[in-house]
């Protein structure tokens, strides 16, 4: 019995079957126009969201690095995509930003140790320009970096990849494999600084003010130093697993790890936001 043929409506690709061979769009029937098919599909991808959403997240926590070596391996059916999860947690932290975290203020720029006399004389030629006042100024650049720090994170992850890249150059890993695993981190980043640990604070003041009736204020250099401590360690633990480092090498990994990820932070990521946002303010 010969098998039917079809025309593609997608990429009008003559196939059989119930998908196109060369662009993978299903069949349509008349099935796929019931109201049972509409909340059907709906359910798929919430169930199948749910599935690898939560998978992924477990992997992480549970098996730093692990995630990396089966995505790269092959196996990526159970898990949500790296990039797809850091774009994922990049909008939860736009939505929920508990910390204002990397969106800095106009004074930090201007007071910061390695361009702060630049960002200071573009503050200044920007207030000659517009005629504005300072706190114009300041809350026009709030505004602006809100929005811009968020988005701007994506640039994490081809700078960490690029280190790791240097620091690993004898494995010969391809510069994908080296995403994937800066994905990783950041994700981790972003899951550790400025969603749980801003929850777990956020509980510790609360605990603090039913029983003593005073704050739980924490200054902003031992947050610092809180995040890059389980940043480090995360590291540290995946590198092994990833790059196969014996200890002593997965130890000098984490260590230059941190130095770097505060150079990429610190000085390269707040410099092009500055940059950015204050080309931006009219």
């Amino acid at each position: 019995m010969q098998t039917a043929s079809h025309i593609c409506k997608n990429c009008n690709q003559t196939f059989t079957g119930k998908y196109c061979n060369h662009c993978g769009e299903k069949l349509f029937s008349e099935k796929d126009k019931s109201v049972w098919h509409f909340f059907e599909e709906g359910l798929h991808f919430i169930t199948h969201f749910e599935g690898t959403f939560f998978n992924t997240i477990k992997k992480i926590f549970a098996q730093p690095g692990q995630l990396s070596v089966d995505y790269c391996n092959g196996k990526r059916k159970t898990y949500f995509k790296p990039l797809s999860l850091f774009l994922l947690l990049v909008v939860l932290y736009l939505l929920f930003p508990v910390f204002e975290g990397l969106n800095m203020r106009l004074y930090y720029h201007t007071h910061h140790i390695l361009y702060g006399k630049y960002a200071m004389q573009k503050a200044k030629a920007l207030m000659i320009e517009t005629g504005w006042t300072d706190q114009q100024i300041v809350a026009a650049f709030h505004q602006k970096s809100e929005k811009v720090s968020k988005f701007l994170l994506l640039i994490l992850l081809p700078l960490t990849a690029l280190f790791f890249w240097a620091l690993t150059y004898r494995k010969r890993k391809y510069f994908f494999d080296q995403m994937v695993f800066s994905a990783e981190i950041n994700c981790m980043y972003l899951l550790w600084g400025f969603l749980l640990l801003p929850i777990l604070l956020f509980l510790a003041h609360k605990i603090a003010y039913l029983t003593t009736h005073s704050d739980f204020n924490v200054e902003d250099w031992l947050l610092g130093m809180i995040t890059y401590l389980v940043l480090c360690i995360y590291t540290g633990i995946g590198a092994k697993r990833f790059y196969k480092l014996n200890r002593w090498q997965s130890i000098g990994f984490a260590l230059l790890f941190y130095i770097a990820h505060i150079i990429i932070v610190q000085y390269i990521y707040k410099f092009i936001l500055f940059f950015i946002v204050i080309h931006q303010i009219h």
